[in-house]
This record gives C-alpha cells, structure tokens and sequence, in this order.
C-alpha cells in the first residue's frame, strides 16, 4: 500500500493508510454516546481525527506510539483539515517504512560535528573539562542526539533538541562579539546545557512527556545532570558551578513561563533571550512551511500564541519585483 503523507491530503479525500498514534482520548457526546478523539503523525506533520462508530471496540486496538493503519475520509472543522475515521488498527511493523512515520533533523552528524568545534575552543580549563564530561557520557550524547526539542511548539522531532541547541551555542556565542563582557565560555557551555534536561522529559516515541519529565520538567532535570558531572571534577569552583546552575534554572526568563528565577547575571540574560528568538522564528517557520497553500495569506490560528500569523512570502509580494536591477550608490541613496 502506498503510503499518503499528512501534508499532501485534500478535503474530501478518502485515506487508507498508515500513520503514527499521537494521542487517542475516548470521550462521550452530549448524549452519551462515546467516541474516539484521535491524533496521528507522519514525517510530514500532524492531523487530528474522530471515531464516532464502535469507539469503546477500537479504543482497544492500539495504544499511543503505535504505528496504525487508519482508513478514513479529509473533512475540514474550524479551517483545519480534520479525519473523519472509519477504522483503525495496529499495524504490522512489515507494512510500514518507520523513516516515513517520523522526522529526523537532517545533517545530525554534521550538526554534533559543529557542536563539538564550538565547545572545544573554550579556553577555560574547568569549563573545558565539564564540557568533557558532557561529550565523553557516550548514552548522554546518544540521548541528546535523538531528542525531542519541544512536544509541539518548536524542534518537535527526532534531532530537533539538537539543532536548536546548535542554533543557541552559534547565535550567542555570535553576540559575545557586541558585548565582550560576557564570558564566552560560560555561554559555550551553558547555551549547550541549557535544554539537556529533555533527554529525558520527553519520549521520542511517543512524542508524550515521561513520567519523570512531566513530574519534574526538563529544567529541574537538567540542574540534575548538571551536577551531576561537576561531581566528577574534584575542586570545581563553587561560583562557577552557580553561574552554570543559574543558566539552565533561568533560561525560560519569566515566572509566567515556569522560570524558577529570573536571569539576573549578563550571560544568563544572553542564553535566555537567544533561546526565546530561536524558539519564536523556528515556530514560526515551520508554520509558513506547514501552512502555506496557494492563495493562504494568514495561518490558522495558534492557541499557544494567541494570533494568527501573516505567511504569506514576501517573495509574492508586488514589492520584490519592482527592485531595481542597478544599485544605487550610498551617495545616491543619502544624498552625500
């Protein structure tokens, strides 16, 4: 059977074809009559659905993470494409192709590779020597390389932790560069701790919080493993260790946002406020991919964020086209 990618269905379509179990929550009607409240996955995106006949029958057929074969029809409610679904049931691992049911950063050994550049060109030996302990814990590092960046939001796929940490470490490293007060080093090193926590908040298979992540969050988790490694250093400096607790304790930058306290030192305030822009434009970014179709000027509107965002490119705006090929001077433009 082919497989039917979640980004290419059309309304009105019939699907019969094989998707990952996101989520499944069985609900009752207003007459009580129970139904499934479905989501699915693919490569390509996410799509939720509803189950209205025999619910209680195929609640039973597969649990969340599993691999379902779903047969169903595109029906649209509150301008998202929605599925209206006939059956599902758990399917056999030889009629699927997993690389089809998730995506995976691309390029993640050149992505470590880069990681690994940037923190051994700290000069300080003891954050040196605490980036070692981080790169030398071979589960760690295989952990780290798989993650989750987010469940919904941003970097929700298999390498997404690692490229936005990447992301982090290049941009606030790049900012050291305007305000060379910052220690370069303690932002190395805490730009890449700063999300190490969700190795273990979220399941990537499931793309669902662990028990231990949804107890305790990625922030407590990581102030954990920091120590952790400085354990392992004999005379690690205690004010060092605090400027490092107080990066991962601080990077959410707000109460309102789950921040046990505020960024009070200039490179936490540099970790947080890079983390927060890479988190928005990535978000944003996959949305105008997810969400441009031919004609679609705004997206549907983001919960998380209260608005709807402008996605159409600029590129079909009638402005791109009226630059001029001959560049006028700076003299020209400023009148010098």
């Amino acid at each position: 059977m082919e497989k039917k990618f979640i980004s290419d269905l059309k309304v009105n379509e019939r699907v019969n074809s094989y998707f990952i179990l996101r989520k499944k929550d069985l609900k009752l009607t207003k007459h009580d009559k129970p139904y499934l409240e479905i989501g699915l996955a693919d490569k390509t995106g996410k799509i939720e659905g509803r189950l209205w006949d025999n619910a209680d029958k195929f609640n039973e057929a597969a649990e969340t993470g599993d691999v379902i074969h779903v047969v169903g029809t595109v029906d649209k409610y509150r301008e998202e494409k929605q599925l209206k679904i006939d059956s599902i049931e758990k399917a056999d691992d030889r009629a699927f192709t997993f690389e089809d049911m998730v995506r995976i950063a691309e390029g993640r050994d050149r992505i470590y590779s880069d990681i690994l550049t940037q923190l051994e060109d700290i000069k300080n030996p003891w954050i040196l020597s605490l980036a070692r302990e981080f790169t030398g814990d071979e589960d760690l590092i295989n952990k780290f390389k798989e993650g989750l960046g987010g469940k919904s939001w941003h970097g929700a796929y298999i390498g997404g932790l690692m490229e936005h940490t990447y992301d982090v470490m290049y941009i606030a490293v790049k900012v050291c560069d305007l305000y060379p007060e910052a220690d370069r080093d303690i932002i190395s090193l805490g730009s890449f701790i700063h999300d190490i926590g969700k190795i273990f908040e979220l399941d990537i298979k499931k793309q669902e919080y662990t028990i231990e992540g949804g107890l305790l969050g990625h922030i407590t988790i990581g102030y954990r493993i920091l120590n952790e490694k400085i354990s392992k250093i004999d005379g690690f400096p205690d004010d060092l260790r605090l400027r490092l607790e107080h990066i991962i304790l601080s990077h959410h930058g707000e109460y309102e946002q789950q921040s046990p306290v505020l960024p009070k030192t200039l490179e936490a305030t540099i970790v947080y406020q890079t983390d927060e822009l890479v988190s928005q434009a990535n978000a944003i970014k996959e949305i105008q991919v997810s969400q441009q179709e031919e004609g679609k000027v705004w997206s549907n509107f983001v919960f998380i964020k209260g608005r709807k965002y402008y996605i159409k490119p600029a590129a079909d705006e009638l402005w791109k086209g009226e630059a001029s090929s001959e560049k006028d001077s700076p003299e020209d433009l400023f009148g010098k």
